[in-house]
């Protein structure tokens, strides 16, 4: 099955990335936060992200053009570095019946730094949770460690 890549709008997305973002949550996720019930899917944050412009979509679509994974960027003003954007990325999630491919989320990604540098974009921080590293991916990417993020509940 073939992947097809584009830049699409949260608004046009929304409703049928549903049930990504939950298999997504259940995968990564729940892991670190536990059960989904009672966390929504902020859909008024990321509505407020993309009307001011720093919300990046990346999709991929199978053979049919049905949704089948996505790369979510959130863009922001490197404050190390003035003037110069950079994307962070807020999620990457592909169905298992697009994972037989073992570089889709690979290609996903050389799209999506594509469509970023389109952008302006200089840079981007890849994060993945503990309970699935993508190491191996982002240095295949040619990205390198540069800091280890701890997170603590208040």
């Amino acid at each position: 099955m073939e992947a097809h890549f584009a830049v699409e709008s949260f608004a046009s997305t929304r409703k049928e990335a549903e049930p990504l973002c939950s298999a997504h949550w259940d995968e990564t996720e729940a892991a670190m936060y536990g059960d989904r019930a009672g966390v929504p899917i902020s859909v008024p944050m990321f509505e407020s992200m993309e009307a001011a412009g720093i919300l990046h979509v990346v999709t991929a679509r199978d053979d049919e053009g049905r949704l089948a994974g996505y790369a979510a960027f959130c863009l922001s003003e490197n404050m190390a570095m003035p003037g110069r954007v950079q994307a962070s990325n807020l999620g990457l999630y592909l169905a298992p019946g697009m994972r037989r491919d073992p570089f889709l989320a690979l290609k996903l990604l050389r799209w999506a730094e594509a469509s970023l540098k389109e952008r302006g974009v200089y840079c981007v921080a890849y994060i993945s949770p503990v309970s699935r590293p993508c190491d191996a991916l982002y240095r295949r990417l040619g990205a390198k460690m540069t800091e280890t993020t701890w997170h603590k509940e208040l």
